[in-house]
């Protein structure tokens, strides 16, 4: 399947579902938050800056079932939620689970029955992800269960989660799953620190680089150091006509007038020289071209803006 959903069909009134879609709204409009809460979870887990791990996969199994609990922790830091009686949460007054499948094949524990649930779910190689809300009834579960008397939805329960965001593209991009694996490689095989940090920035131009994945190729105390002027990556690769952009300054604002995404707080995007010097003749290519892969290979092919 393309999408990680099924198809949409909403259940009847419920206040309390109703009440809680409104407040989360409320709180995110956009999903942004929760994407960027996402985002930090994943990268939270891969602990690229001790392990070097960059994708799910290389995840042990305990460390995989930690993911939900994760989610659940960060999205409460995050919306400041009310602890539950017998769920995580209390929004709105009403008590509600939350769930995390990397699947979308959620399992729910005998408790939540009769309560709401927040299912979420992303796809770190597609940058995807999806939160919905759904009342939890026997009905709606596999008759299957574990020792612990877990049960996982149904398709027929998944028909019929009410989607507030679904297959929403705003989760920030895994650099790793989207380079060729032979340039991956070439990054992630430099002897130090700073080789790998200037082999990055080298071979990865025209988009954003996120503080995370600097972390993961350097693997140092200090991995911003290695990007910066003073002995870092900014000086090494000047002189081959490579400047790297932050988020101070007017640099922001240049990346952006040469057709690129701004880069926010931790950030970089890595530039030639001469479209800073020519930027209104120089012809620019403002698409990235990425290969969705897996840990060991690619997957498919597409173009990133």
């Amino acid at each position: 399947m393309d999408t990680l959903f099924e198809d949409e069909s909403r259940s009847g009134a419920d206040a309390e579902l109703e009440a809680v879609q409104a407040a989360l709204y409320r709180l995110d409009p956009t999903g942004d938050r929760v994407a960027t809460v996402i985002r930090h979870t994943l990268d939270q887990l891969y602990d690229g800056a001790n392990t070097g791990r960059y994708c799910f996969d290389q995840l042990h199994k305990t460390e995989k079932t930690h993911m939900g609990t994760l989610v659940e922790i960060n999205l409460q830091r995050e919306f400041n939620f009310n602890d539950g009686d017998v769920t995580d949460y209390r929004i709105a007054g009403a008590q509600i689970d939350c769930k995390y499948s990397m699947s979308a094949v959620w399992t729910l524990p005998p408790e939540v029955v009769g309560h709401l649930a927040l299912l979420v779910t992303a796809n770190d190689a597609r940058s995807t992800w999806g939160a919905g809300i759904l009342r939890i009834t026997e009905d709606l579960l596999n008759s299957g269960r574990n020792r612990d008397a877990k049960a996982t939805l149904s398709k027929i329960g998944r028909s019929q989660i009410r989607w507030m965001w679904r297959d929403h593209p705003g989760l920030a991009p895994n650099l790793f799953l989207q380079l060729d694996p032979m340039v991956r490689d070439r990054i992630l095989s430099g002897r130090s620190g700073q080789a790998r940090i200037n082999e990055l920035f080298r071979s990865v131009q025209h988009r954003i680089i996120r503080r995370a994945e600097v972390m993961t190729v350097a693997q140092q105390l200090d991995p911003m150091k290695r990007v910066r002027g003073n002995g870092g990556a900014r000086q090494h690769l000047a002189k081959e006509g490579i400047v790297i952009l932050g988020h101070m300054g007017d640099e922001p604002l240049m990346a952006e007038r040469l057709g690129y995404s701004r880069p926010r707080s931790g950030e970089f995007i890595a530039v030639r020289q001469e479209e800073i010097e020519a930027p209104a003749t120089l012809p620019v290519s403002k698409t990235f071209e990425v290969k969705l892969t897996s840990c060991s290979g690619p997957a498919s092919s597409e173009m990133f803006k």
